[in-house]
């Protein structure tokens, strides 16, 4: 994939030997992807940036920014199961036992805030009962060989932790870190239950993802990954310090207790990469593709003509959505009643045809002129929110307490007994007949 941007020319290399100290801001600086060709007082390069718009998310997955949803609907209902190997570059260098550093690693200190350094760009893999499941957790450095988790949300990994902690049994994990985009995009995704994201990663990318079965932990590792971390997460529960972390959300999270994870292994490429995922942009357009598919789903499920979605990207790709519809009467509601299902959906808009959802200027038009507020805005309380949005104060709930939010939708498109010819815009007399280059 690396060598894939560099050819097109979007890849900044910096040869310049880098501080560890500044490869977060310099990733956030640079108007592209970059790789880290020296950092002081390490061996390995890193890379960082990949993700962090949809343009540069899109390049990165090597499909059209307009099909970032339609793409992973279509690819992640084509689940293709992955494969076991015996030959794997992820392990071409192995170190166990005492031999085993994570200061060898240039994690990156993110955000100023910060509890400490993360590795934020690692697949974890863990067996459950209905097969290998796969996610996307932060890990905070803590010592030579532990990490921190965030287990606090649901999660399926949370589950599964849970089941071992109740029997006082620690939960074998790998974590598999500088990994194609398609296997981070797809463990960033809830799937339906009994589905595994890896025969998701399958079906994106149309062949067998290669699994290799870690040296220390009965788990398997992506075979193709640039390093690979094996261990377990000790059976203590959530007693032990993790956080602040610079959310998603672009915004700090609070100091939490979480477990620990025990690393009995690091494997890598002999010429590794490490990735360093940067909050809040790279992380939220993982989600975009993911609630984007969903969305085209459930409206094609409700019957609704959809013509395009998106999320916005001050919703940190997740909260609020913009669709545009072919309506039949009553169909504006239908379809944000639809969109308002999903659980990280927050707000929803939803405009005609005639209206392009990726220019806000044409959005903010038909909100100002289609909406009248007592008749077209939607508001449901009560439904299911999010421990990283402040205004449902997390802090007010009870341990355990899931939290509660108010939706909201808007109906932007045309009102039912208003003509048509009134929302005809402007078009400026001859522009066909005329070139501006032809009087330079």
């Amino acid at each position: 994939m690396l060598r894939r941007l560099d050819e097109d020319g979007a890849l900044l290399h910096l040869a310049k030997e880098v501080d560890g100290r500044h490869l977060s801001a310099l990733t956030v600086k640079a108007d592209r992807p970059v790789l880290f060709e020296r950092v002081r007082g390490f061996d390995l390069r890193v890379a960082g940036g990949l993700f962090w718009n949809r343009k540069r998310f899109a390049a990165a997955l090597g499909w059209p920014e307009s099909e970032l949803g339609t793409r992973f609907a279509a690819g992640a209902r084509a689940t293709i199961e992955p494969v076991m190997v015996t030959d794997a570059p992820a392990q071409d260098v192995v170190r166990t036992g005492g031999d085993v550093d994570l200061t060898e690693l240039p994690i990156p200190l993110l955000a100023e805030k910060d509890g400490g350094p993360y590795i934020s760009a690692g697949v974890v893999i863990a067996r459950g009962d209905r097969g290998l499941n796969a996610g996307c957790y932060r890990l905070m450095y803590r010592t030579r060989n532990e990490t921190g988790i965030d287990l606090v949300t649901v999660s399926d990994l949370r589950r599964l932790y849970e089941a071992r902690l109740a029997r006082n049994e620690p939960l074998p994990i790998s974590v598999s870190i500088g990994v194609h985009p398609i296997e981070v995009l797809s463990a960033a995704f809830k799937a339906p239950p009994g589905v595994s994201e890896m025969t998701i990663a399958g079906g994106l990318h149309g062949a067998p993802v290669p699994l290799v079965a870690c040296r220390t932990v009965d788990v398997p590792a992506v075979a193709d990954a640039e390093i690979v971390l094996e261990g377990e997460l000790l059976p203590i529960g959530w007693t032990e310090d993790e956080g602040p972390f610079g959310e998603f959300a672009g915004m700090y999270g609070d100091l939490k207790h979480n477990p620990l994870f025990k690393v009995s292994a690091i494997t890598h490429r002999r010429d590794a990469i490490f990735q360093l995922l940067q909050m809040p942009w790279e992380n939220a357009w993982l989600g975009a593709a993911a609630t984007e598919a969903q969305v085209w789903s459930v409206l094609r499920t409700a019957g609704v003509d959809v013509v395009d979605v998106a999320v916005t990207e001050g919703s940190a790709c997740r909260w609020s959505v913009v669709a545009s519809i072919r309506k039949r009467a009553g169909g504006g509601k239908n379809a944000l009643m639809a969109i308002l299902s999903l659980p990280d959906t927050k707000h929803a808009l939803v405009v005609d045809d005639d209206v392009d959802i990726h220019d806000e200027t044409q959005v903010e038009w038909a909100r100002t002129f289609r909406v009248q507020a007592d008749k077209d805005v939607i508001v449901i309380a009560g439904a299911q929110g999010k421990h990283v949005d402040p205004s449902v104060r997390p802090w007010e709930l009870a341990k355990g307490q899931l939290p509660m939010t108010a939706k909201m939708g808007i109906d932007a498109t045309i009102p039912e007994g208003i003509p048509p010819l009134f929302y005809d815009r402007i078009r400026h007399v001859w522009l066909d007949d005329v070139k501006l280059e032809d009087y330079q």
